[in-house]
């Protein structure tokens, strides 16, 4: 190999790690805000897939903002807007407000006119807020149809912010605008912070499934490429060395970004559904060292390696081309496809955990 492939080799790898690190270190944050009782820990534990935050504590009697992180997601449960404890002066220094992608205004009742003040100064400052009723299944009333309900609600919101705003009307109880609200942030995002919100959320509908496959796919041409960089342990049955602890590390954030568990995927090993057991058996099998060795093994023997030509702008020519790259990248993509049908399956079949 020539010199000059060498260096080229070495600048690309030192871009695709620098990159990988970016991918990790990227965080979407989102404020909520809004009156006690609302729902807004219940909505923040719907958005990621698990339990990471407390429901029933009231904010505005603390002497700080809750803030809760998952997957790459920061949630931060704002106390209420112009309290003794935080008056309308110092809020948004307090509390650096500008830090924020967006911010949810969450209600279940009458909107507050401390909350339509506090919208109508982030609407002065430029940042976008996606108001959620909260609560759905509990708007009733007799012989009034649940669409007209809802447009009450939205115009009482609107009269009282002055402008017309996004409504997403949420369930936490039964799923209702959950897939709905998750767009609604997503289409707000931009760039890296869109696929991580992608990547992060749990999913609700098959769009965002393929919302989600599509950022993990990217995140795998990044990963595999750094993996075959850094080769320091030698794939059997070729001349060609990978690193197995960045395969390691991509496989379990490939199994949070899809939410999959250990517990959980005990539990769909057991299924009596026979495609779902054995897609969690292969998910679990192939997590660990052995497994991967097996899947680098399997992927080597084969005469064509398919190639992922769109991710190359971002890996590099020098790097792409290599045997190494189609390799772990094959490797990544075959894992990720396991986790992405089981996934579907989790969907179609309403496996919770």
């Amino acid at each position: 190999m020539s010199q000059e492939k060498i260096m080229s080799i070495h600048d690309e790898a030192e871009k695709i790690r620098r990159k990988l690190d970016e991918e990790n270190s990227t965080t979407v944050s989102v404020a909520l805000f809004g009156q006690p009782g609302a729902g807004k820990s219940s909505l923040i534990n719907k958005i990621v897939g698990q339990k990471v935050a407390e429901v029933g504590v009231e904010t505005d009697k603390t002497v700080a903002a809750a803030s809760y992180e998952a997957k790459g997601l920061r949630f931060v449960d704002l106390p209420g807007y112009g309290t003794k404890n935080f008056p309308k002066e110092s809020y948004f220094q307090k509390f650096d407000i500008q830090q924020f992608d967006l911010f949810l205004c969450v209600t279940s009742g009458k909107l507050h006119q401390a909350d339509t003040e506090f919208f109508q100064e982030l609407a002065r400052r430029g940042k976008v807020c996606i108001f959620v009723v909260n609560k759905h299944d509990e708007l009733w009333e007799d012989g009034i149809a649940i669409e007209e309900l809802e447009q009450r609600k939205i115009n009482d919101i609107t009269k009282h912010v002055g402008q017309p705003v996004k409504v997403v009307f949420t369930s936490c109880r039964n799923g209702t605008g959950l897939d709905a609200l998750s767009i609604e942030i997503q289409n707000n995002l931009d760039g890296a912070k869109r696929e991580r919100w992608a990547r992060g959320a749990k999913a609700y509908s098959a769009r965002f499934l393929q919302e989600k496959k599509s950022a993990c796919e990217k995140y795998v041409s990044y990963a595999a490429a750094a993996a075959a960089a850094n080769g320091i342990n030698p794939v059997p049955g070729v001349d060609v060395a990978v690193d197995i602890s960045i395969i390691m590390k991509l496989f379990k954030e490939i199994r949070d970004d899809y939410g999959l568990t250990d517990n959980f995927l005990t539990n769909l090993k057991q299924s009596s559904i026979p495609v779902v057991g054995r897609l969690a058996n292969n998910v679990v099998q192939y997590a660990a060292k052995e497994g991967i060795l097996i899947l680098l093994k399997r992927f080597a023997g084969r005469q064509a390696v398919k190639t992922f030509a769109k991710y190359i702008p971002f890996v590099g020519q020098a790097i792409a081309a290599s045997l190494g790259y189609a390799i772990t990248s094959n490797v990544g993509n075959s894992y990720l496809s396991d986790c992405h049908e089981l996934a579907e399956e989790i969907l179609n079949n309403k496996l919770g955990e």
